[in-house]
């Protein structure tokens, strides 16, 4: 990956010794806080598009919890842009262990937050900061791997995965032959990236009867991750003649 690469070169197939697995990871786990946020706090803290309807229902009354929507805002956005350029300026081969211990920092916070703060239930401010400390966490993953196999496929939102998916599949059916073939590929990537975030909704909805453990629960699967990255090793001196 070249340093200079744009923001959606981070590819899951040159990072990860496990593309799909750490795709499906990464996507159910963003799925699972997103909903667990949601239902606990009342804002996303990965589905930006959903909080910024919100942010423009609540002063006219139509969304009370309008201001834990706003601080999820800026703390994704804030924390992705820098973590991308944390990424621009660590060496490739070093950039997505980086990006994942950043991630990893920030859902260690998110958890101790969620246990002391008793999961939002003590009123909005807490909210605000737990879905602030929970946005940070989704703004870092979301920079782990932006593409897959050279198709774009994002973790933590899924309205440009649903637009594309519907694309491609068009082209499948429909486009040249020659094209076909990337077509299915980015198609069948679209429907797992999408049917894992619903799985993740699915979990983190069951996870509500446990609600002060479920970042905890998320920090220890994207620790996982780690475990897929790719090695990469340091050549070794080179033998004169013998």
């Amino acid at each position: 990956m070249n340093r200079s690469a744009p923001y959606g070169s981070a590819d899951s197939y040159r990072e990860f010794r496990h593309p799909l697995a750490a795709l499906v990871l990464a996507v159910v786990t963003a799925g699972a806080l997103d909903a667990f946020a949601f239902l606990r706090y009342g804002a996303f803290v990965a589905n930006q598009s959903g909080n910024a309807i919100f942010l423009g229902m609540g002063p006219v009354g139509g969304h009370r919890t309008w201001p834990v929507s706003a601080a999820s805002i800026v703390a994704f956005a804030t924390t992705a842009g820098l973590v991308n350029l944390l990424r621009r300026r660590t060496r490739p081969t070093a950039a997505p262990l980086v990006d994942i211990a950043a991630t990893e920092a920030a859902m260690i916070v998110w958890a101790v937050l969620n246990l002391v703060l008793a999961y939002g239930r003590d009123g909005t401010a807490a909210r605000v900061l737990l879905a602030a400390a929970g946005a940070v966490a989704m703004g870092s993953l979301t920079t782990v791997a932006t593409r897959t196999a050279g198709v774009a496929t994002p973790i933590t939102y899924q309205s440009d995965t649903t637009t594309k998916t519907g694309e491609r599949a068009a082209r499948w059916l429909f486009g040249p032959t020659a094209d076909r073939g990337r077509a299915r590929r980015g198609t069948l990537l679209g429907l797992l990236a999408l049917v894992s975030y619903s799985v993740g909704g699915a979990v983190g909805t069951l996870a509500q009867h446990r609600p002060r453990w479920v970042p905890l629960w998320g920090t220890l699967a994207l620790a996982v991750l780690i475990l897929l990255l790719r090695r990469h090793r340091r050549p070794g001196p080179a033998s004169g003649p013998g």
